[in-house]
């Protein structure tokens, strides 16, 4: 009788331990950082005719910086205007910007893109404006961290 107890509570034990190890094979391991594109847009810049927001996008170490245009009139006719876009790396050297010209249409319109890598913790920076001539002056910046 005690040998039938002892064989019954190790197949027991057998199947447990057999039990967890498939549990835990069969979950997922929890990601180590950012999964993707983390897009990262600041605040407006001043009202206009268009609303205008400065972005950046990061995956991995590869940052892109870009803007956003929005038309504030809803009355807004399709129209080509002028943008600068540009971005840094704090603590490195400014990247080259980019004027666009872009036809804005009713709704968000993204503006240009500037490439860059920066290493795992340095904070990037972006810079969005109108520049076309008889228009009010619109700026928007925002700042982030890469986390990879």
């Amino acid at each position: 009788m005690k040998t039938t107890v002892i064989a019954v509570v190790a197949a027991a034990a057998t199947l447990t331990t057999l039990a967890t190890a498939q549990g835990a094979a069969a979950a997922p391991a929890a990601p180590a950082g950012p999964v993707g594109a983390v897009v990262t847009c600041g605040t407006p810049g001043a009202p206009g005719p268009l609303l205008t927001r400065a972005c950046v996008e990061v995956t991995g170490n590869q940052v892109r910086f870009y803007g956003v245009a929005t038309a504030g009139d809803p009355s807004w006719q399709p129209q080509s205007v002028g943008f600068a876009v540009s971005g840094t790396v704090v603590g490195g050297a400014p990247l080259a910007p980019v004027n666009p010209t872009v036809l804005v249409q009713a709704g968000s319109n993204q503006v240009g893109s500037v490439f860059s890598n920066a290493p795992c913790g340095a904070t990037v920076s972006s810079t969005f404006s109108v520049n076309q001539p008889g228009w009010p002056a619109s700026t928007a910046t925002v700042s982030t961290v890469v986390a990879c």
